[in-house]
């Protein structure tokens, strides 16, 4: 007996030096990633608390040099350029109406010429490549030489969801009467349609983004219009749960940061956080008709582009895959959001590019951090060139400001 007791203290003992070792080991190989959560093996681990004193810093270093930020505060956008601004050595210009473009634009147009106005995020604004790289002054150059006297206008920003797009067409882009508008989906939209706060490290901002919620009685409802100024997100970050706007935050309710016993162990909350991922992968990635994130992109494409039909102007919706929607697209693996571009195909003047990126692509045509190099962006110009000289010579689109569409065509 007194040998099975030493034997089973033994075992214990082993046992929890194991267990201590494993501790220790995802310790040391975890890291604090850029929202101050600690993440293993590609796992973001409980517990899940919003990083206060991290956002506090970063707001006062955004408040301490505004001069130079990147993105400045917008009351009804959340974040825009900063007027007159140039980055990347020169080569990202932002002109005096936060369009990026070397040009100014009056508001009315030229009475010769098509203008287009685009609106996504950074995939249309064209991060990682030069002003006359992206894609739509690609876009501009091809229609020209083809014979069409157009101007683009380059309405995009960094880390916009479609709700910004919409809104930023609202506020600015109407203005400006164009005759074409293309919305630039972008898939990631649809998580930061569902986002208010910078929880996602893709919207890491010292900003929060007005967001739309469906009601059964009035269809698209706003919130958090005008925006929280950067000074206040901070104090909200310290007592979150109870702030009316985080029932409404998708990435705090997604990772539910109710307390827990486990959360003390990185261990636990390893082994916790790998059984549950493939559930959780699976609807994070679903953008279906059954769930929000789905039919809230639908109902604010929807409402965009009745707004931008009735303001005489023609309506494009212009796909833009990243790299894991191509990888999908070779697998055979169908596109969490094929409803919503089956849709788009449906409903609008609709334009893809996906089938002209052959396996070659998937280790080419990118940048550094995901965008499109400039090889995709001319792909994605040419098409987008098709689909309007196409829509222009079937009459499919009216160009109601031109009584004789012979006036845009440039004389040989």
């Amino acid at each position: 007996m007194r040998q099975m007791k030493i034997n089973a203290l033994i075992a214990c003992i082993t046992v929890l030096l194991i267990l201590a070792a494993l501790e220790v080991m995802v310790r040391l190989g975890g890291k604090t990633n850029n929202i101050g959560q600690f993440t293993f093996m590609g796992y973001v681990l409980e517990s899940y608390t919003p990083p206060a004193g991290r956002q506090r810093r970063h707001v006062e270093e955004y408040l301490e040099n505004q001069d130079q930020a990147i993105y400045i505060y917008d009351e009804w956008l959340g974040w825009t350029y900063p007027p007159n601004a140039a980055r990347h050595s020169g080569t990202f210009t932002i002109n005096s109406a936060g369009l990026r473009s070397q040009r100014e634009y009056g508001q009315r147009p030229p009475p010769d010429t098509l203008r287009i106005a685009l609106f996504g995020d950074s995939f249309t604004a064209g991060d990682e490549i030069s002003d006359d790289e992206t894609w739509g002054h690609q876009l501009e150059v091809r229609l020209n030489q083809a014979g069409l006297r157009t101007e683009v206008l380059n309405f995009g920003v960094g880390g916009y969801g479609m709700d910004q797009a919409f809104l930023r067409w609202q506020k600015t882009g109407r203005d400006y009467a164009p005759d074409m508008v293309i919305f630039g989906f972008q898939p990631e939209n649809l998580d930061r349609n569902v986002n208010i706060f910078p929880f996602a490290s893709y919207t890491y901002r010292p900003f929060s983004k007005p967001r739309f919620i469906l009601t059964e009685s009035a269809g698209l409802a706003l919130l958090n219009s005008p925006t929280m100024p950067p000074e206040q997100i901070a104090d909200v970050f310290e007592s979150f749960a109870s702030h009316p706007l985080a029932q409404y935050e998708y990435h705090y309710q997604k990772h539910d940061t109710a307390p827990r016993l486990w959360p003390s162990s990185r261990l636990v909350s390893y082994l916790h956080e790998a059984l549950k991922q493939p559930e959780d992968d699976e609807d994070s990635q679903d953008a279906s008709p059954a769930n929000e994130r789905g039919m809230l992109g639908k109902a604010i494409v929807d409402a965009f582009a009745t707004d931008v039909k009735e303001s005489g102007a023609a309506f494009f919706a212009l796909y833009l895959p990243r790299r894991v929607e191509v990888q999908r697209l070779h697998d055979g693996t169908p596109q969490p959001h094929q409803f919503l571009l089956d849709y788009f195909d449906e409903a609008y003047h609709y334009i893809t590019f996906e089938d002209q990126l052959d396996r070659f692509y998937l280790d080419h045509g990118w940048a550094r951090h995901g965008h499109y190099a400039p090889e995709i962006a001319s792909i994605a110009a040419r098409a987008a060139a098709d689909e309007i000289q196409s829509c222009i010579e079937s009459g499919a689109c009216e160009l109601s400001r031109f009584e004789d569409k012979r006036a845009i065509f440039i004389s040989e």
